[in-house]
């Protein structure tokens, strides 16, 4: 039996990751989030306290693991999609993530 595997639309690669993420909302934090997975793109979320609709515009700031220091300055982000795994952020066009 042939199982059906769907087409990875994804233009960069994605790697699993377990960063810490403050997401902002129209300029205020919001809430803490961990990474499933990161690319050049977009991140993977694992499910929060506060979960946004489809096509929400976001700020993101990673920081490492044990909340000392920020890997990355804020960087607009949309919201791809929601689901009780959780959401899945694009970074805005021009604003690729350049991580260390």
């Amino acid at each position: 039996m042939a199982y059906h595997q769907p087409r990875n639309r994804r233009r960069s690669e994605r790697y699993p990751a377990e960063l810490l993420v403050c997401i902002y909302h129209r300029g205020e934090r919001v809430g803490e989030y961990w990474t499933r997975d990161v690319s050049q793109g977009g991140i993977g979320l694992c499910p929060g306290k506060i979960m946004f609709w489809r096509g929400t515009r976001l700020e993101v700031q990673l920081f490492s693991s044990n909340r000392r220091r920020a890997i990355a300055r804020r960087v607009p982000a949309i919201v791809r999609h929601c689901t009780s795994r959780g959401m899945g952020l694009k970074f805005r066009a021009g604003e690729l993530l350049a991580l260390p």
